[in-house]
């Protein structure tokens, strides 16, 4: 069995980046991918990227860190931004047999959301199908859930790492992120200050029960 933390809309908070790989070693997990968004809304874009750059973690390119290469965060140091402008827009790998796939909105458009109460079965097997996944990591709506495929398959979204929205933005901050256990697929989302597990939305494609559950 392999436990798969995964972290997306980090936003330069770089304590809270911190405090939620605290909660994964303690966790026990063994691999962490981040689906996006490094810098935007927090103070410390510079530091979260030089904290990520030395762990090593399996990272997609998020909105923010595309408008962070045109200017939109300024002071970032040249390393850093080699760093954004090498990060792919995707990501696959197979682990326990199982396909896993990672991008930051939906496959092949970074800003497009993935919002599981309205998809239809048909937009969930698409969008596995391009993103040649059983499980689609994604991020950008700040909202954590777990969209079932009938069928099979699974899209899962971890919230945000960023806890605290920046003065004057009513920006959604989950502080969460998630575990994806494998080959199980079983996903659980966990509160990035004592890593507790946390009700989130459970669906299946097509079917609007909007249950929440643990």
């Amino acid at each position: 069995m392999t436990q798969l933390a995964i972290f997306s809309d980090i936003h330069a908070d770089v304590d809270a980046l911190k405090a939620a790989l605290t909660q994964v070693e303690r966790l026990g997990c063994g691999g962490i991918v981040c689906a996006g968004d490094l810098v935007g809304y927090g103070r410390f874009p510079e530091e979260t990227i030089t904290y990520l750059r030395k762990r090593g973690i399996s990272i997609v390119r998020g909105n923010h860190d595309r408008w962070a290469l045109a200017g939109a965060v300024p002071g970032l140091s040249r390393e850093s931004m080699e760093f954004l402008a090498g990060l792919p827009l995707d990501w696959n790998t197979l682990i326990e047999g199982v396909r896993i796939g990672m991008c930051h909105g939906a496959p092949g458009d970074d800003f497009k959301e993935i919002e599981a109460e309205r998809a239809t079965s048909e937009d969930v097997r698409r969008w596995l199908e391009n993103a040649h996944a059983d499980v689609l990591i994604v991020g950008h709506t700040h909202v954590p859930f777990a969209l079932q495929a009938m069928g099979g398959g699974l899209i899962v979204n971890p919230g945000t790492i960023l806890r605290t929205p920046p003065s004057g933005e009513t920006v959604y901050c989950s502080g969460t992120f998630g575990v994806l256990e494998l080959p199980s697929q079983r996903f659980t989302v966990h509160r990035i200050a004592d890593g507790g597990e946390v009700e989130i939305r459970r669906m299946t494609a097509g079917i609007r029960d909007l249950r929440r559950f643990r």
